[in-house]
Formats: structure tokens, C-alpha cells, sequence
């Protein structure tokens, strides 16, 4: 048991799998740090390009960078690369020389329709990048179908070495981290596993509690940031998402109710630290194996300087660990 809730007892240097577990067990505080491994996620700075990202997350302090290399959505913000190119090889090649690495990529809102094989040359790339994680959300309104789904992509990513996270989100109908699990869970995959993040666990109703029921092995990346305490949505619709009673396919739109929380989640995020969230609880109730990646767009602040605060800010909530 105290395999999985060790909880960084060392630094968390790189973003291994998950190790195997299941009840919870008391979680245990680590001593202060002088160094910690963390990701910069693309959404912090999602203009500049992977890059100018890495050049700068690496002057802030980061050690890996997170990016998009998939749109989200039609017409949304992402940079790709293809598999052998030239400008896939410079990018490594300016990773290698920055000692970064590209520990994760997003940019996947898919469904239980979603015929996976269409990215067989995106996971070629993140193959080749050697990423540890493919980060997708999404809606099930058919469980089965997305579960499949979910395999196939766990499949295709194999050959590659790297896992696929789930993300939850409270508006769409893959909305809590229990609603995650099971799906997961169903997919069967041991490279199957769950992207917790700080501001979607909390404002889903979840606590920090709830991660002791997840086995640790089905625990993928950790999303940071902070907010404030009380969530931009009523409370009702939360209770219904929970429930599984709330009327969501946010693929195709932003559900009515919840435009407040899905602007809070792009442009709101607060600074680790400088919101109300608890976070030193969160942090305690992740497996020590997880890798940490900041996720905190900060609009009318530049780029360099949001990737700066939010490392600084970052590592000071770490160390009260």
C-alpha cells in the first residue's frame, strides 16, 4: 500500500508510468525541495510556437514542455508536425541542446464516433518526439463505442510507448473523475490512464479525497493551477453532472449553464498559490510517479513572463509539501 500513496518522497524527475496500487493509504508529506521536474503545458503560452515555447519555458525553469499539436476544435490555435521532417528534426535537435523534452501532447476532443485511425500520423510524430502521455477529452453518450474507441487509441499508441489520458471535464459528459475511471476501466488498457487536473477536479465537485478511491496505476499526468473558491455555475448543474443527469455534447458547443466555467478554464485560471483551491491536499493524494505539468493562461500578461510567474508560483506550492 504505501507503494502508491509514497508521496514524493524524492523529486518527481520524470514522468514514468504509474505504479500499481489500489485502497488508499494515509498520504505522506515530502520534505522540502530544491529542485522539481515540471512541465510547461501549451496552454500557459499557447501562442508562441513549440519552439520560442521551449526556449523560454527552459529559461523559467521547466525542464519539459506540453503541446498542441492537434486543433481542438475547428480553427483553434495548434502547431503540427509531421513524422521525418525536417522541421520536426530542428525542433528535436533544439530540445536536445536545451536538455528539454516534450513530455506530453493535447488537442483531442473526440466521441464515442471518433474513428481513431485518422491520427495514426500524429502518433507517428509523438512517437518520434518520445512523448509520455497523449492527453484527449471528450463526450460518451454511448459508453461502449467510446470505451472502444479509447482501446484503439491505447493500441495504436503501444508501438510508441506512451499513454493516453483522459481528460474530465464538468461539461462535457466525461464530466468527473469517477466518470473517467470508468471509462478507462472499461477500455481495459494498461496504458490507459486519467489527467487529473486541479481546477476540473474541484469545480466537477470532486475532492482531493476522491483520488484515494482510484487505483494509482489508472492515474496519468497532474494539470496545476489555482482558482477561486466558488465555481462560476450553479451548483445545481453540478450536482447533475455528478449524477450523470446533465444534458451535455460539448463537442458541439458549450453546454447551456456552463459558459462560465469553460471561460474560467481558458482565460480565468489563477497562478498556483494565488487562488483558494487547496493544492497542497491535491498534490498529497497523487502518486509520487505522476508528472506535474502547469497549465495557467493568463490574458494581458506576455508569454515569457506568464511562463516565469507560473513556475515561480508552482515550485513554491511544491515546497510546502
Amino acid at each position: 500500500m504505501l507503494q502508491r500513496r509514497d508521496l514524493f518522497k524524492g523529486l518527481c524527475a520524470t514522468a514514468v508510468a504509474p505504479v500499481l496500487g489500489s485502497a488508499a493509504t494515509q498520504a505522506i508529506a515530502m520534505p522540502r525541495q530544491d529542485k522539481w521536474s515540471l512541465s510547461a503545458i501549451h496552454l500557459t503560452a499557447l501562442d508562441l510556437p513549440p519552439e520560442k515555447l521551449a526556449v523560454e519555458a527552459h529559461k523559467a525553469g521547466y525542464d519539459a514542455i506540453g503541446i498542441r499539436i492537434n486543433p481542438i476544435s475547428k480553427g483553434s490555435v495548434s502547431y503540427p508536425y509531421k513524422a521525418g521532417s525536417k522541421e520536426l528534426r530542428s525542433f528535436k535537435s533544439l530540445l536536445a541542446d536545451l536538455g528539454m523534452r516534450v513530455n506530453g501532447v493535447d488537442g483531442f476532443a473526440l466521441n464515442s464516433n471518433t474513428d481513431p485511425t485518422q491520427f495514426a500520423g500524429i502518433f507517428e510524430t509523438c512517437g518520434e518526439l518520445g512523448i509520455k502521455s497523449l492527453c484527449i477529452c471528450g463526450d460518451a453518450p454511448d459508453k461502449p463505442k467510446f470505451a472502444a474507441m479509447f482501446a484503439k487509441m491505447c493500441e495504436m499508441a503501444k508501438p510508441y510507448g506512451f499513454r493516453i489520458d483522459l481528460e474530465f471535464m464538468a461539461w462535457r459528459t466525461i464530466g468527473t473523475l469517477e466518470q473517467a475511471y470508468e471509462l478507462v476501466k472499461m477500455a481495459g488498457c494498461s496504458n490507459g490512464t486519467i489527467a487529473v487536473d486541479s481546477l476540473h477536479l474541484y469545480r466537477s465537485g470532486g475532492t482531493a479525497a476522491d483520488l484515494d478511491k482510484i487505483p494509482a496505476r489508472y492515474l496519468g499526468d497532474i494539470h496545476l493551477c489555482d482558482a477561486v473558491k466558488n465555481p462560476p455555475i450553479d451548483r445545481k448543474l453540478i450536482a447533475q453532472v455528478r449524477a450523470g443527469k446533465a444534458n451535455l455534447d460539448s463537442t458541439s458547443g458549450t453546454p447551456k449553464g456552463f459558459e462560465g466555467l469553460v471561460n474560467e478554464a481558458r482565460l480565468g485560471r489563477l497562478l498556483p498559490g494565488d487562488g483558494e483551491l487547496p493544492l497542497v491536499d491535491f498534490m498529497q493524494h497523487m502518486p509520487k510517479s505522476c508528472a506535474i505539468g502547469v497549465e495557467v493562461p493568463v490574458p494581458g500578461l506576455a508569454p515569457e513572463t506568464v511562463l516565469k510567474l507560473s513556475y515561480e508560483h508552482s515550485i513554491r506550492v511544491l515546497n510546502k509539501l
